[in-house]
């Protein structure tokens, strides 16, 4: 969005020292009362009427550390938030490094807190194995629910 000319603001401000309302200089130059009130006010505090020049945004914490962030991860998968951080010795909230991670799709898997067993699996098979077109899980008529009338 571009600033308003100067010669609009040096119009408002002169209607303004004429007595004129905020409302009344937003409704008559079609521009906002609140910015009416904002360019006097800093005016009356600064003696600033010029536009001033527009902020420099700095790009996301993502996109500036992202060949940091690839590298450390690559190096050592293992990182938890806080040692990753520790790492990069940035000061960072781990909210805003997990959004880093998300957003440049960086995963990586913890290494497993124990050995996996040998002699047997270290958790239940995950539910009953069907295979395509084979028997329905329960018989037919085994369960009132099903049984037909």
């Amino acid at each position: 969005m571009r600033a308003y000319s100067q010669d609009l603001r040096d119009r408002v401000f002169a209607d303004y020292d004429d007595g004129l309302t905020f409302a009344a200089l937003g409704r008559k130059y079609r521009v906002s009362a609140e910015w009416v009130r904002q360019v006097v006010r800093r005016r009356e505090r600064t003696g600033e009427t010029a536009a001033r020049p527009p902020r420099v945004k700095k790009p996301p914490f993502h996109q500036r550390h992202a060949a940091d962030l690839r590298r450390e991860t690559a190096h050592n998968p293992s990182h938890t938030l806080e040692s990753l951080r520790a790492a990069l010795g940035v000061e960072v909230s781990l909210a805003t490094l997990w959004n880093a991670l998300r957003a440049l799709k960086i995963t990586f898997k913890k290494k497993r807190s124990s050995r996996p067993s040998r002699t047997a699996r270290t958790s239940p098979p995950s539910g009953p194995r069907s295979t395509p077109g084979g028997s329905p899980s329960t018989r037919t008529g085994s369960s009132s629910s099903t049984r037909r009338g």
